[in-house]
């Protein structure tokens, strides 16, 4: 079977590549900001204008997380309205949806065009008590058979001129829309829509969805700076593989063969546990669980490694590497046998004077006296 090789170079690019792609696909999912503002539990109520003389009716239903609209539009009002509000809350929980697009999904309706509101708090002039106070911005949509999903740009959303004309203001004086302040949806019919008819409107889900530019641009820069590494890596390589003069590959230092010895880690767990005892034998508090714990080995292993190094266990080591050193002050040195017995760790003369008995089959003071040598 014959393997696919892939020149270095050509490998590299493709995996810088593959960088830039994985940052912008994280960018993409990062920059999505998505606001659901149905069907979370608000409230929703129904108007018609019946409050001004009219005969228009509409009702609102919220049972089973779908917002249901059935409104019937007559004469006898200055102009037939009904539809329904979603109150998304108050001054301190108004939305922001000044970028995006407001996206619609539709259950099965009979509404052949909707108006949606936005229903913007103005600070220093909404007041909770007077509705007209809150700036309304409308766009409107065509409702086409078979079709259940519709998506409004926010830019489409605007003020229309009876709103102007109801609050007293000019458009001078608050300037344009901004949409950052949102606390109401307004649904309801559009002008055209056949008067004397009963009409439904089943919303399953109203949402909106934004782009955030700066998470995607961090994202795909870092994709980015991740391929120039990964390329610079590969040039550095290739450089360092070829010769200045004619691209032909650069003479290889000669390295001289240098034989490794083989040492296991018992092998240095040992040795660093007998080296520790043939440092540390003078200290009087020496003992098995501080040696391992210097040595950062178990407990158990130390005594392992003892066993294999001397035949003994810990306490008879100690006692044979003290023994050793007691007996080179005893012949080398004039200390007297108390002090040589401290110098070595034992704090306890009789204690010495039988552990050096039972090593060397004589005693200190035989040993000092020259009347015995052990051997």
């Amino acid at each position: 079977m014959t393997r696919l090789v892939i020149p270095g170079l050509l490998r590299s690019a493709i995996l810088a590549a593959l960088w830039i792609l994985l940052g912008t696909v994280a960018g993409l999912l990062l920059g999505e900001r998505r606001v659901d503002l149905w069907p979370p539990s608000l409230r929703v109520i129904s108007f018609a204008d019946s409050a001004d003389g009219g005969t228009s009716r509409a009702r609102a239903d919220t049972s089973g997380g779908v917002l249901t609209l059935v409104s019937r539009l007559d004469t006898g009002a200055r102009y037939p309205v009904a539809g329904g509000i979603v109150f998304l809350g108050g001054d301190s929980q108004a939305v922001d949806l000044s970028r995006g697009a407001l996206e619609l999904e539709l259950g099965t309706s009979s509404l052949p065009a909707l108006r949606l509101c936005l229903i913007e708090d103005l600070p220093g002039f909404t007041r909770d008590e007077e509705w007209q106070t809150a700036r309304s911005e409308c766009a409107d949509r065509e409702l086409l058979p078979g079709t259940s999903k519709y998506s409004i740009p926010v830019e489409e959303f605007v003020t229309p001129a009876w709103w102007y004309a109801t609050s007293g203001l000019h458009r001078s004086q608050i300037g344009p829309e901004k949409r950052s302040r949102i606390v109401r949806l307004v649904l309801q019919g559009t002008d055209g829509v056949p008067l004397r008819q009963e009409f439904d409107l089943r919303i399953q889900a109203i949402r909106l969805r934004s782009f955030r530019p700066l998470p995607f641009a961090v994202s795909v820069a870092c994709g980015i700076f991740a391929a120039l590494l990964q390329l610079g890596r590969a040039l550095r390589r290739r450089r360092s593989s070829t010769s200045a003069v004619g691209g032909l590959p650069a003479p290889r230092e000669s390295v001289a063969f240098q034989p490794v010895e083989a040492v296991s880690y018992a092998d240095r767990e040992r040795e660093a546990v007998v080296g520790l005892i043939a440092r540390e034998y003078s200290d009087p508090e020496l003992s098995l669980e501080k040696v391992a714990h210097a040595a950062g080995v178990p407990v158990d292993r130390v005594t392992a490694h003892i066993k294999v190094a001397s035949g003994l266990l810990f306490k008879g080591y100690l006692n044979r590497v003290r023994g050793e050193a007691a007996r080179k002050l005893l012949l080398e040195t004039d200390l007297p046998v108390a002090e040589v017995a401290q110098r070595v760790g034992y704090a306890n003369i009789p204690h010495f004077n039988r552990v050096f008995k039972e090593l060397f089959d004589t005693t200190p003071t035989a040993i000092r006296d020259g009347s015995q040598i052990a051997e």
